[in-house]
């Protein structure tokens, strides 16, 4: 067996996120994945808070800017969102302990002060700006972390009860009264949306900042 790195120690982690959820990360699980003893995995993470750490670090380092500094504000704003989702989309398990370490990493501090220069050269003052970079990133992490599609994996006695509660729901639904959701219900549990479901919500996001850019007064 190859010699155990911290490394592996945070990949396993992000493949236990990943699969399992965020929740249902222990270090005796990741032991377990990688066929070593918990103490093992002490020689290259002190506490699961490092672990963590870690982890949000990997994500962050892995994020890759490709924005264009002669486009328009709007489009680097959207590009910056853009690639810190295709970062966080290859651990999504992982993407809500991102947002503690964005300033500890050099992409993710670059990242920041791209959305906040375009952001400011759309005439917002600073602390809207601000405010607008904080809630793009929550956007892209909301958009990334929906249920549907993050891989975590559900028991089948789970699944099979969710899915038959959804059922009987849609069954009990009077069409009179609810005709917009049972005309959707096949839509609402599709995996295969994903890359609609992304798009349409960074468009949206973009969309209110350049109609808010036109009023300019969101701090009153």
């Amino acid at each position: 067996m190859p010699r155990l790195s911290r490394t592996a120690v945070v990949d396993a982690a992000l493949d236990v996120a990943y699969r399992h959820g965020l929740d249902s990360l222990t270090i005796r699980k990741i032991a377990t994945e990688l066929g070593v003893s918990p103490m093992a995995i002490y020689w290259h993470v002190k506490n699961k808070d490092e672990l963590l750490d870690a982890m949000g670090d990997r994500v962050c380092q892995d994020l890759e800017l490709t924005v264009d500094p002669a486009a328009p504000w709007w489009q680097q704003l959207r590009t910056v969102l853009e690639d810190f989702m295709r970062a966080l989309r290859a651990h999504p398990g992982a993407a809500d302990i991102v947002v503690p370490r964005m300033l500890f990493s050099p992409n993710s501090r670059e990242a920041m002060e791209l959305a906040l220069k375009a952001l400011g050269e759309a005439g917002f003052s600073l602390p809207d700006a601000t405010q607008l970079a904080r809630h793009g990133v929550r956007v892209a992490i909301s958009l990334i972390t929906e249920p549907l599609f993050t891989g975590v994996e559900v028991e089948p006695e789970r699944r099979a009860h969710v899915e038959w509660e959804v059922a009987s729901t849609m069954e009990s639904l009077d069409p009179e009264e609810f005709p917009n959701i049972l005309a959707s219900a096949e839509h609402l549990g599709d995996p295969t949306s994903r890359p609609a479901f992304e798009k349409l919500g960074l468009e949206t996001y973009i969309a209110g900042v350049r109609a808010l850019a036109d009023n300019r007064d969101i701090s009153s």
